[in-house]
């Protein structure tokens, strides 16, 4: 168990060196990490509360590497690495040898950095576990048969993600936000490319993204670091990368946009008594600007405190109708090259149904001024515009006077100790930063959220907040929408639909 954590945390300094063929000391206690000839990382964490070995195989690659003549490719072919290899000639003997191994919890999936592939089984068959892994990530057999069926399978989940509210906000949010490579963060991909795929597109991806270096192996469970890097070694040890490898990506502008861009989203399962705001700008990027992330990440939990300033003043504003301060708040999420800033609230709907408004010139913050209305006669439009205005004259303030940076960051330490508690829950928070940010972020992590000051968090405001533009989006229910259509046309408010929210449908 990872009980000595915080004491770690605290006390042990993680070198830059990874070294090869040793085991490096690590910040966690427990907690190996190697590095083979070739490039391919290994982490393992001991943990032998149970006699299980989770095993996890992450690929550097997903949205982030796709490009308009691939983008699906990726997603299809995390199905196809189930289909059959050298050693298991197609799915049904694929599956009879996972439930040989005693898999439970196994699963591919396709994210925005990183596709990964991952099961648990009995510790006693971790040899059998890594070479299952080694047959599906180096000998896929990629036949156009089965990759026929397979198209069929992933074409229903890009045309569900069609029709699902939250996918089509999202990509409306992607389309407008990320202009110029929005399929850079749409996993699923393009129904077009997908149904005209061929096993030689695949075996490009397989070539350019899975090999050694740019893939890691997470263990961990009742296991040795010693004696899982020996079958590492032995397992995976000649497997070569081709002459160049794939080091980067290109990451995408921080303002987009000129202006600010008003959506409307009409959500069927929306309810009629909540209008449910949120405001999108762009943040920092692993790839780039890890050192922003930290600020961050320390600002998004000072903002989202419900007894801060920041919320309070939402609830204060009684044009907004927000009944108290846990329904707004910010968010922050560290992408490889597609941070998100989000601001977020719910309103009441207590609006009584008027003549549409138009905005009145407002000098403090350039935005409708409504002082002689209480909320009720505030359209919701008027009460959005309002959120906008309110969530950029607090945004600009200086939060670090509501709570000393200390107690934050040591809510951060309590945070990250509850957390990474378990073998499978420190090598999963360890995959998703490796394909982000590269495991020293996450190694280095805890030392460098320390180090942040009020004057870096100020700076962070300033570089990636302050006077910037992005996506506002309100989501309504039918019921709110029939009635202030007009409202919202006449505010500067598009409608989001199905058609025009995905860049799939550009042409």
């Amino acid at each position: 168990m990872f009980r000595n954590l915080k004491k770690s945390l605290l006390c042990v300094s993680l070198s830059c060196a990874l070294f090869l063929g040793f085991a490096e000391e690590t910040s966690f206690e427990g907690l190996y990490r190697y590095k083979l000839d070739n490039g391919l990382e290994l982490f393992v964490a001991e943990n032998n509360s149970a006699p299980l070995a989770y095993i996890e195989i992450a690929v550097r690659a997903g949205a982030v590497t796709q490009t308009p003549q691939n983008a699906g490719l990726f997603h299809l072919y995390e199905h196809m690495l189930f289909k059959g290899n050298e050693k298991y000639a197609n799915q049904s003997e694929f599956t009879k040898a996972e439930n040989q191994l005693g898999a439970i919890d196994e699963n591919g999936s396709t994210g925005v950095d990183r596709v990964n592939y991952y099961f648990t089984i009995p510790a006693n068959m971790t040899k059998e576990g890594l070479e299952f892994w080694s047959y599906a990530l180096r000998t896929p057999k990629l036949e156009e048969g089965e990759l026929e069926n397979e198209k069929a399978v992933v074409l229903s989940e890009i045309n569900a993600d069609f029709t699902n509210p939250s996918h089509i906000r999202s990509a409306a949010l992607f389309k407008n936000l990320f202009p110029e490579e929005p399929y850079k963060l749409s996993p699923s991909g393009s129904p077009k490319i997908v149904q005209n795929a061929t096993a030689n597109d695949l075996r490009e991806i397989q070539q350019k993204y899975y090999i050694p270096a740019n893939t890691a192996i997470f263990v961990g469970g009742d296991v040795k670091h010693d004696e899982i890097f020996g079958y590492a070694k032995e397992i995976f040890g000649n497997w070569q990368n081709p002459a160049q490898n794939e080091e980067s990506v290109a990451v995408p502008s921080k303002e987009p946009l000129s202006k600010d861009k008003k959506f409307v989203f009409v959500d069927a399962s929306s309810s009629g008594k909540l209008i449910q705001i949120g405001y999108y700008l762009r943040g920092p990027d692993g790839e780039t600007d890890s050192e922003d992330t930290y600020a961050a990440d320390v600002w998004t939990a000072i903002v989202s405190n419900p007894n801060g300033s920041f919320s309070n003043a939402f609830v204060a504003n009684k044009k907004l109708s927000i009944p108290e301060s846990d329904y707004v708040g910010a968010s922050y999420t560290t992408r490889r090259a597609s941070g998100i800033i989000g601001f977020y609230g719910a309103l009441l709907n207590d609006s009584v149904k008027q003549a549409p408004s138009a905005p009145v010139a407002d000098t403090n913050y350039g935005f409708g001024s409504f002082d002689v209305f209480s909320s009720k006669n505030l359209s919701p439009a008027d009460k959005a515009d309002e959120f906008l205005a309110t969530v950029k004259k607090q945004a600009a303030l200086d939060v670090t006077r509501d709570t000393p940076l200390s107690l934050v960051i040591q809510q951060f330490e309590d945070s990250r100790i509850y957390e990474l508690e378990s073998a499978k829950s420190i090598l999963s928070s360890l995959s998703f930063f490796w394909s982000a940010c590269g495991s020293d972020y996450f190694f280095s992590y805890d030392n460098n959220i320390s180090k942040v000051t009020e004057e870096s968090v100020r700076a962070f405001v300033e570089k990636y907040i302050s006077g910037k533009k992005g996506i506002l989006i309100v989501s309504v229910s039918p019921e709110i929408w029939s009635d202030y259509k007009s409202s919202f046309i006449s505010h500067g408010y598009q409608e989001i639909t199905k058609e025009n929210a995905f860049w799939q449908n550009k042409n």
